[in-house]
């Protein structure tokens, strides 16, 4: 049963350490613990450990479902039942809470930005050694384009999100830009120069005012097209009808040129037997 527990706005704090506590994450990828390795005494604890869990947790029991499966403060607690000793967090209780959708969808977008500023980090560094390639480029190739989905994808709340993103575009320049002469397949600093979130949208903007203008005039184009391409079929079967209604018309015709024929003659002869004298009937004979 889904969890019907309102949901809360997202707490972004820890990407501002995201080295830090990415690290945290994968340790508890890897082993499939939703303690991240935090310290275990609330007291050394701050909002930005809190935030990182409450991120994993949603992620987690989320998944690609639009509805959570079950209220995080309650998966928490199951877990706690299980091994009641290894989690002495008392107050994170009240840090867990069922994250927005839209939060939640921004924060994996931005969350892959930042695992892809990893693994262009790595490839300079292995470029950087071995002078050999590593793939840095098709990296920074790969980075540019989920930048500019993440944008263009953003619902709701998205001047904050954009400020984060403004953010991250900062970095990735002030954190690449000088090495890009030494690598081996990102000798331009430009590749580490993202566009502003606005230049990305009113590019987007204007690729749907473009596609949807082609669509009008290409669909009524294609409507013609087909006409003349398929007309040629049907013309048998219209052929058929034509000569059926053409038919039908010509009896109609006859049979209306006949009734009035003997409706004339019968008038005729109506007359003729009428005013004779002895009251005689004789067939009229007309001079042609």
């Amino acid at each position: 049963m889904a969890c019907t527990e309102e949901t809360k706005k997202g707490d972004y704090g820890f990407f501002e350490n995201f080295d830090y506590y990415n690290k945290k994450a994968e340790a508890a990828d890897k082993t499939n613990k939703v303690e991240i390795s935090l310290e275990p005494e609330a007291g050394k604890l701050v909002n930005d450990d809190y935030s990182l869990m409450n991120y994993w947790l949603n992620d987690k029991l989320r998944g690609t479902n639009s509805d959570l499966p079950m209220c995080v403060k309650n998966f928490y607690q199951k877990i706690k039942e299980i091994n009641e000793n290894y989690f002495k967090i008392v107050t994170l209780d009240n840090k867990l809470y069922n994250m927005k959708k839209n939060d939640l969808d921004n924060m994996r977008k931005l969350y892959d930005l930042y695992n892809i500023k990893e693994k262009v980090s790595a490839s300079i560094t292995e470029e950087m050694s071995t002078g050999k390639n590593a793939s840095c480029l098709g990296k920074t190739k790969e980075c540019y384009r989920k930048y500019k989905e993440a944008i263009i994808s953003c619902r709701d709340d998205c001047l904050y999100f954009y400020s984060l993103i403004k953010e991250f575009k900062r970095k990735y320049k002030n954190d690449f830009s000088y090495y890009a002469k030494s690598t081996f397949s990102c000798k331009s600093e430009e590749l580490f120069e993202l566009p502003n979130y606005g230049v990305v949208l009113k590019e987007h903007e204007g690729v749907q005012v473009i596609r949807n203008g082609t669509l009008s005039v290409l669909l009524p184009v294609l409507g013609v097209f087909l006409m003349l391409k398929f007309s040629n079929k049907f013309t048998p079967f219209r052929q058929y009808i034509l000569e059926k209604i053409k038919r039908k018309n010509i009896l109609f015709d006859e049979g209306e040129r006949e009734n009035e024929l003997f409706s004339y003659t019968y008038d005729d002869d109506s007359s003729i037997f009428n005013d004779g004298e002895y009251n005689i009937s004789y067939y009229n004979v007309r001079n042609y």
